[in-house]
């Protein structure tokens, strides 16, 4: 895994309560504990101010649709208060039943009170950069 040092791992931790409550084990309130709300998300469709409770929802369908997912941290870099995460997600397509796989890059920025404030996220589906 990435390049922390122990100055980073308060930062490094707060990313992975969302890998790893929110993503994982799908405890969605997590967000209420370590998001701003609102906060500022970047998708390849653009840049929202999105609340914390719009966020739930969209996070609860993702859920919804890729079943059983299993997630590995592939590399992690901390730079100040930012996050930079590749990921990948193997689990079931229920619309589909079929095995799907998902690459992430996620980058998070936490404000001065230790909240993510600002996310990046690129998913690229079907693409497996562990093999």
């Amino acid at each position: 895994m990435g390049n922390e040092s122990s100055g980073d791992e308060a930062v490094a931790a707060v990313s992975q309560r969302w890998w790893d409550e929110i993503w994982r084990d799908g405890k969605l309130d997590v967000i209420d504990e370590i998001f701003t709300d609102p906060f500022v998300r970047h998708t390849g469709s653009g840049t929202d101010s999105e609340s914390t409770k719009a966020y739930k929802g969209r996070l609860a369908e993702v859920q919804r649709v890729l079943s059983r997912a299993e997630t590995t941290i592939d590399d992690r870099v901390v730079d100040g208060q930012t996050v930079w995460t590749r990921a990948t997600s193997k689990g079931i397509n229920r619309e589909t039943g079929e095995r799907s796989i998902v690459t992430w890059l996620l980058v998070q920025r936490l404000d001065g009170a230790g909240r993510i404030a600002e996310q990046w996220v690129a998913t690229f589906p079907g693409v497996d950069w562990t093999a």
